[in-house]
């Protein structure tokens, strides 16, 4: 290779000297790319009305991603200028049938963008959902429901029941409350009106297919996912499983069964193993119990002709301290006043309900039964029932026999020595306190 000659080095550093500053003038001239900072949090409105910490946010179309901070804080340095998106997904999004949270940004040069992800209110997912608000206490369930393969089953039925017990003017009124709905052609459902405060017995099924039954609570959430398993009878799996105590030794002779099937349960062995037979491949609640220890509960989708539980722990049952109970047998009487309170076909004013009043007054008695009002005489309270637009005096029994009627007197002392009461309409009555008046009949039995 030849080198460069005296004369040709220095016309090159000639060039190069007049070339620099030209160079120079078009980096100066060139102006840098804008750029700006994306700030944000990520909320959650639905479930924890917090930001959401420990979670990655994506600014789409640039390949970057941000950790949210402890309150659910986040940020971008150096966007360049112009429209930019950040969003964030997740599966527990997925699971309430929520999109994944974008937001759409104009980003200036050397400017702070404030951007907020946030999921739907309570209400908004409720009216969303449900087509309305919810009341107080009152949430959802949502999942999907689909078969052993995997595939969505379209047109099963979801219900979820619970009891309710209301207490309205000292009469307990027990009834069976159900949420109902039907799964769409993407295996989704959506039942409104949960109580948050109970639990709730699930199950999904069909002519052909079925869920097992799954007892739950929302605790307190406004919304509960849970997915379900429903498959046909006939296609079965073979369920395993040992049972410890709380010191890892076996439990042998506990009882393991199937929640809604007290057909189908297996004893365990001595080494703690049990086995369980033919148990139809759905979602299934599996119930373990012994003597003196807790009874543990498990849910499995069984999805495979063998499943095996593992090994389950029982915890021992907490000993408390002794406690003396004192009481008196319950008479006929008794037994037949609670039976005819079981009926529900009148109002039942009992023994302990009495003890906590003071003073047991025909005005006290009547806050106890919606169709009485007490009318004030001279000599004290009358108590008096509805009829029609107007009120009557109802017949009165004594310890089983007829008195037909009393006096103001005579009501004042009996209310002093009662000890339960029974209120009638005159065509709820049973056939012991028959009322031929029309009015209704108060039936007191005393000390």
């Amino acid at each position: 290779m030849r080198s460069l000659s005296r004369s040709s080095s220095g016309r090159l550093g000639a060039t190069l000297r007049r070339v620099a500053p030209v160079v120079l003038a078009l980096l100066a001239a060139a102006p840098l790319r804008a750029q700006g900072t994306i700030r944000g949090v990520l909320f959650d409105s639905l479930r924890t009305r917090a930001g959401i910490p420990g979670v990655e946010v994506v600014l789409l179309g640039a390949g970057r991603r941000a950790t949210t901070d402890g309150r659910g804080r986040f940020e971008f340095l150096d966007v360049p200028a112009g429209a930019a998106e950040v969003a964030w997904g997740s599966p527990s999004l997925d699971s309430l049938g929520l999109p994944p949270l974008r937001a759409r940004v104009n980003v200036a040069n050397a400017a702070v963008v404030d951007v907020r992800l946030a999921t739907p209110s309570i209400a908004s997912f409720q009216r969303r959902a449900c087509g309305t608000a919810l009341g107080e206490n009152e949430g959802i369930l949502v999942g999907e429901v689909r078969g052993p393969d995997g595939a969505p089953q379209a047109g099963v039925a979801v219900g979820a029941r619970w009891h309710e017990t209301l207490i309205a003017r000292g009469v307990l009124e027990g009834r069976q409350r159900a949420a109902l709905d039907t799964v769409d052609a993407t295996g989704l459902y959506v039942l409104c009106g949960i109580p948050t405060d109970a639990e709730v017995a699930l199950v999904a099924g069909s002519e052909t297919v079925a869920s097992g039954q799954v007892v739950l609570g929302l605790h307190g959430a406004p919304v509960l996912r849970r997915d379900l398993v429903a498959g046909p009878w006939d296609v079965t799996a073979r369920v395993t499983g040992r049972l410890v105590g709380a010191d890892g030794a076996p439990v042998a002779g506990a009882t393991v069964g199937i929640a809604g099937d007290t057909g189908r349960t297996a004893r365990t062995a001595a080494d703690g193993r049990f086995v369980l037979e033919g148990v139809p491949r759905r979602t299934t609640q599996f119930i373990a119990r012994a003597i003196g220890l807790v009874p543990r509960f498990v849910e499995r989708d069984l999805l495979e002709p063998e499943v095996d539980l593992d090994t389950l722990r029982l915890e021992r049952v907490q000993e408390l301290a002794a406690v003396t109970v004192t009481g008196e047998p319950m008479t006929a009487g008794q037994l037949q006043f609670e039976h005819r309170k079981s009926l529900g076909r009148g109002w039942f004013v009992s023994d302990t309900a009495l003890a906590r009043l003071p003073v047991i007054t025909s005005t006290a008695v009547a806050s106890f039964v919606p169709r009485a009002a007490v009318q004030q005489t001279r000599q004290g309270p009358m108590l008096m029932l509805r009829r029609g637009s107007g009120f009557c005096r109802p017949r009165w029994f004594i310890d089983g026999y007829d008195n037909r009627d009393i006096d103001v007197i005579e009501e004042q002392g009996l209310m002093q020595r009662a000890k339960r009461i029974e209120v009638y309409d005159a065509n709820m009555a049973p056939p012991p306190f028959n009322d031929f008046d029309g009015c209704g009949v108060v039936v007191v039995w005393t000390r």
